[in-house]
């Protein structure tokens, strides 16, 4: 199974600590994801798939007890919501995971024209 991040790479996207567990859990979902997408991965993962799978997985790092912002002090943090509306590819990152693989667009429409002789 390709890795396509660690919880080291989660913290510092994020801003905030993952724990192994978390960042395992995350790293499922994003790669089940991907691969339902465009298919078994290729080695070594090209990097427009790396870059989706580090958006997807930052993108489901949850915030500390849930909340939205904490202050400690003078500081304060605000965390960005990462409902489940979060928690899904988009059409651009669909897009660019197929491209980086080397696939067309997910459907195209073809036009065929078709000749009536006599109304047959």
């Amino acid at each position: 199974m390709a890795e396509l991040f660690t919880a080291a790479t989660l913290a510092a996207l994020a801003g905030r600590a993952v724990s192994e567990e978390t960042a395992a859990a995350i790293h499922t979902w994003v790669l089940a994801a991907i691969i339902a997408e465009i298919g078994d991965l290729p080695e070594p993962v090209p990097p427009g798939v790396a870059a989706v799978a580090l958006e997807l997985g930052e993108a489901a790092v949850p915030t500390p007890g849930g909340a939205a912002s904490t202050t400690i002090g003078p500081y304060s943090a605000t965390y960005a919501d990462t409902g489940s509306s979060g928690l899904a590819l988009s059409r651009e990152q669909r897009t660019r995971l197929r491209r980086a693989v080397g696939k067309g667009k997910a459907f195209s429409v073809g036009t065929a024209t078709q000749s009536v002789v006599d109304g047959e």
